[in-house]
């Protein structure tokens, strides 16, 4: 589900100039006025004719993304399976033709069967021709897809013919039992029909019209109205799903940022009755909190305007074709020359704020937002990312078997089986014992859901791919800053970045995720940062403080430590690492503890203790006037949600 809103998502601008360009042809009719564009009155039907193609490409290359296979070699097999078996693309007196008509709910089914045989295949060791670490990641890929590329083919060519004789049985059945219609009973097979299959992110006002008989896409609701001006007038208003009463709800909603800017995005194109932006922006497709209100307010203003129509309430003055690009209350008028058909338009859409509105609230408070989504894709995607930069990185590195006993090949498939996530420590006040914040913490959850710490790092490090995992933990962070907001809490949180990315444009990226958060954000930075480039370091500081986005120095009294540097430093805090904390009885170990302590202080640092693990541990800190502790003597790192579970609350003594 996933992988088809991202799918989709990827196709609005093609539905959106195709839409506009369309609507200007149709609206200037630029072709009949002796312009040289007679091909504009084809481009409606040649480009939505293409429009399986387009989706089956773009859920295809999401879906691979997101399973972690190939997004060039999956859309490029899925397409070959698809235009070989269902005849959307065939052969005609030695020309290749398409028929739109055919093979169009293959467009779903065919990347899912695919990929995913295609993900098994190439995951089973008997079918890998190369093993050997030696050759780059990049060919070593591509040679070990040969075989299963062999078999999701063969596979898909052989059973096709049998789903095809399935599906033809099924339909000739339903014909041979075919009822005879009323006008009502088509208006509701169509109401449900179009709207089910744009749940399912079919276009579907042009399959339901490709799949029925003429009987039932073309007909007459009354003796005066045919079922295109009832559902365009009176039906849809806005576009499909009755938009205008959805755009509405959305900007009554009081915390639903995603869906506000859905909206605001969607109201210009919605005037021409353009609905795709908020079908699969949102999204409706596949949302089930939202399908029980996309089925019920077109019913519902169907239901109104049909008994008003067949009762003789609304009069039809014109029987001339009205554009579907005709913005709602102007199509009313040309279509009655009624004042109070158009206030009827007021009034359905008024309900249909009514419907959708609880049901967004809903969805608000039990869906991700498109950031959230986002992240969910980067926490399994983050090998994928590093992968597509590593065969540069071959390069300079070939001649290395391993680094930091790690290859990188080890990294990406490890990154590429499990899922990254961030865990979070809290930060103890140890006088009151109150939890008041956290760091948050890289993990990778490996396959058998154990957890580890960022192994590889030191690895990535080697290769300047550290700037793929430094991006995932400010996205993620901020997406977990938003759910800590909807708990009503507001933790002040710290987070490391690596110095090179610092330096080289990375605090852009933190000032605009960040900066919403005032004063809850930490970023720690290693003191080799100011060692590398001292006023460069001092500049990117003091460009996030006036963000109010506070700094720290991480690991001090590792490293460098130089403690001149202290009277120099911009930063807010100076974290004390482990290293510092005395062994057993180092009486001249907790005496430099305390002074440095009390030296930070005097020269206005906060101070954090590191690796508290015992009993005598805290008692070096507290004799030293430490402000903030963490350690394992009080918690380890934990989920965001045992987090919020214990935030603001005392530890026990």
């Amino acid at each position: 589900m996933l992988s088809l809103r991202e799918g989709y998502i990827a196709l609005i601008p093609f539905f959106i100039v195709a839409s506009l360009i369309t609507l200007i042809n149709q609206w200037l009719d630029i072709a009949a006025k002796g312009f040289d564009h007679d091909y504009l009155n084809q481009f409606n039907q040649l480009v939505w004719g293409l429009f399986p193609l387009f989706t089956l490409i773009s859920f295809s290359y999401h879906l691979a993304k997101n399973i972690k296979i190939h997004t060039i070699a999956a859309p490029i097999l899925v397409t070959s399976c698809f235009v070989a078996t269902t005849g959307y693309i065939f052969v005609d007196d030695q020309s290749l033709r398409i028929d739109h008509r055919v093979g169009v709910l293959y467009t779903l089914f065919m990347p899912i069967f695919c990929c995913y045989l295609l993900a098994y295949f190439e995951r089973t060791r008997a079918f890998k021709i190369v093993e050997v670490s030696t050759i780059s990641l990049f060919l070593k890929k591509h040679v070990n897809l040969i075989f299963p590329y062999m078999l999701v083919t063969t596979i898909t060519l052989l059973l096709y013919p049998f789903v095809d004789l399935a599906v033809d049985y099924v339909l000739s059945y339903l014909a041979l039992e075919q009822l005879e219609f009323s006008a009502e009973d088509k208006v509701t097979l169509q109401l449900l029909g179009a709207h089910l299959l744009w749940f399912l992110g079919v276009h579907g006002d042009n399959t339901y019209h490709i799949l029925v008989s003429s009987d039932l896409s073309g007909f007459m609701v009354t003796s005066e109205l045919i079922n295109y001006h009832f559902f365009s007038t009176f039906v849809i208003l806005g576009g499909t799903g009755c938009v205008w009463g959805l755009i509405i709800a959305c900007l009554l909603l009081k915390k639903g940022n995603h869906e506000k800017h859905i909206a605001k995005l969607s109201a210009p194109l919605a005037v021409f009755n353009i609905s795709e932006v908020m079908l699969y922006a949102l999204p409706i497709v596949f949302n089930p909190y939202i399908l029980i209100p996309f089925l019920i307010a077109p019913a519902f203003n169907a239901i109104i305007s049909y008994q008003l129509l067949v009762n003789g309430f609304i009069p039809i003055v014109t029987q001339e074709s009205i554009p579907w690009f005709t913005p709602v209350f102007v199509n009313a008028w040309i279509l009655t020359e009624s004042l109070w058909v158009v206030l009827l338009q007021v009034f359905l859409i008024a309900a249909n704020v009514a419907i959708y509105y609880p049901f967004l609230v809903a969805h608000q408070k039990n869906n991700m937002s498109g950031k959230a989504l986002d992240m969910l894709v980067k926490r399994y995607s983050a090998g994928r990312m590093i992968e597509d930069q590593a065969e540069s990185s071959f390069a300079t590195h070939h001649a290395k078997q391993q680094i930091s006993g790690y290859s990188l090949t080890e990294v990406t498939d490890a990154l590429n089986n499990g899922a990254l996530t961030l865990y979070y420590q809290p930060k103890i006040n140890p006088v009151s014992k109150e939890i008041v914040g956290f760091e948050a913490l890289l993990r990778l959850v490996n396959p058998d859901k154990s957890v580890s710490g960022p192994w590889f790092l030191e690895t990535l490090g080697e290769h300047n791919l550290l700037h793929v995992i430094d991006n995932f933990v400010i996205d993620q962070l901020e997406v977990d800053l938003d759910t800590f907001a909807q708990h009503g809490q507001y933790p002040k949180v710290s987070f490391n970045i690596s110095p090179d990315n610092l330096l080289s444009g990375g605090y852009k990226r933190v000032v605009k995720a960040f900066s919403r958060f005032a004063d809850q954000v930490e970023v720690e930075l290693l003191e080799s940062s100011y060692i590398e480039d001292f006023s460069k370091t001092m500049s990117i500081v003091n460009t996030l403080k006036s963000n109010k986005i506070h700094c720290a120095m991480d690991d001090f009294g590792t490293g460098y430590s130089c403690l001149s540097v202290l009277s120099k430093l911009n930063i807010d805090t100076i974290k004390f690492d482990k290293s510092l904390l005395p062994d057993q009885d180092n009486e001249k170990a907790a005496v430099l503890y305390k002074n440095l302590a009390d030296l930070c202080a005097q020269l206005g640092f906060n101070t954090v203790a590191e690796g508290v693990e015992t009993k005598e541990d805290e008692s070096v800190v507290k004799a030293a006037n430490i402000g903030c502790v963490q350690g394992f003597l009080y918690y380890k790192a934990m989920p965001i949600e045992q987090a919020i579970d214990i935030y603001g609350t005392k530890i026990e003594n």
